[in-house]
């Protein structure tokens, strides 16, 4: 297994090309045109970094992780606008019936990407419990209810992408990346996560993952790990991490529960891998090789095995300019490379 493997893990800014007409055009045949140039002209920036894995592209053919699936399921309709992070607002839906899916949400941008690229993919997904969470239930009898039937439909998503993805794939591993922002949004509630989330990837042959950004207690998510049939983390940590070198635990302490994660992992038959997000995607500063270098080799002084170590950004970079974004992954490749060399 190839160590410290560097990861996209989920957008990247549109060209201004595709984000000035996105919602006028889409649909329609210009729409897939310039979805698949972006896609194309996206993949050579994360192969120009120097990814080991491209992600699907940076998420081109999408505009919101919510909106993109819940506009092709039917049972929800769209009550206006709400705000989420990052000064970003999302029209917030409500199951008023029994939800099914119209049509695939991504299959096309799975067969494009695959066909586009020979490197390593990984296709993000957002889970069930972040779309129960953003949702008004106006129809189920329960929070978990709601979550459960995105947990079914996701899954059948889940079996197209697979079919698509034997096709098209040329032998690649499938990996499955599980979106799930609001994860640790109500404590009391991480057992519909776990059973929504394990519901999600019922039958899947691949690699299955889960991504997690600006939690306030990533303990409620390690405490699941031996429950949750999923293979990795891929978390944020830089976004609470200092931008001063050392690897003290003072200097570090956007890592420091990365202790936790490893008791924990280490008492499984079969550990989880983590992908440790070393560059913050909230920030235009671009962390130098050095800074990054340095959290790196901290984690790696905690869970001392780098081959299930992984690196990727906090989260994507779509906040971030196309420029910095770009700048920001070849640095975060380099202090990897830097890491290797003296393991």
């Amino acid at each position: 297994m190839k160590e410290l493997i560097t990861q996209e893990i989920g957008s990247f800014r549109k060209p201004e090309y595709l984000a000035r007409d996105f919602h006028k055009i889409e649909g329609t045949p210009r729409f897939k045109e310039l979805a698949e140039k972006a896609t194309r002209e996206t993949l050579e920036v994360f192969e120009r970094s120097g990814l080991d894995n491209v992600g699907i592209g940076g998420e081109m053919f999408r505009w919101e992780m919510y909106e993109h699936p819940a506009e092709r399921i039917k049972g929800i309709i769209f009550y206006g606008m709400v705000r989420s992070f990052d000064n970003r607002y999302y029209r917030k839906g409500s199951a008023i019936d029994r939800l099914e899916r119209r049509e695939p949400f991504h299959v096309d941008e799975v067969n494009f990407v695959a066909r586009s690229t020979d490197r390593p993919l990984k296709v993000p997904i957002t889970g069930p419990y972040t779309m129960m969470e953003w949702s008004f239930n106006d129809y189920y009898e329960s929070r978990e209810d709601l979550a459960m039937e995105f947990a079914r439909i996701i899954n059948e998503e889940l079996k197209d992408i697979q079919r698509t993805w034997d096709k098209v794939s040329g032998g690649r591993k499938l990996e499955i990346q599980i979106d799930e922002p609001a994860t640790t949004t109500h404590p009391d509630e991480m057992d519909i996560v776990v059973e929504s989330i394990n519901r999600s990837v019922e039958g899947i042959d691949g690699e299955i993952s889960m991504h997690v950004c600006y939690s306030r207690d990533y303990r409620l998510l390690y405490d699941r790990i031996p429950d949750l049939k999923i293979d990795g983390y891929n978390l944020e940590y830089s976004n609470r991490d200092l931008l001063e070198r050392g690897l003290s635990d003072d200097k570090r302490p956007g890592f420091n529960d990365l202790k936790y994660f490893t008791e924990i992992n280490e008492s499984l038959q079969r550990r989880k891998f983590i992908g440790i997000g070393v560059t913050d995607v909230h920030i235009d500063y671009i962390e130098p090789v050095e800074l990054i270098e340095d959290r790196i080799n901290y984690a790696l002084k905690i869970i001392k095995d780098p081959e299930i170590v992984r690196i990727n950004p906090d989260c994507g970079l779509r906040t971030r300019s196309r420029e910095i974004g770009e700048q920001k992954l070849r640095n975060m490749v380099a202090a990897r490379n830097k890491v290797l060399k003296n393991l």
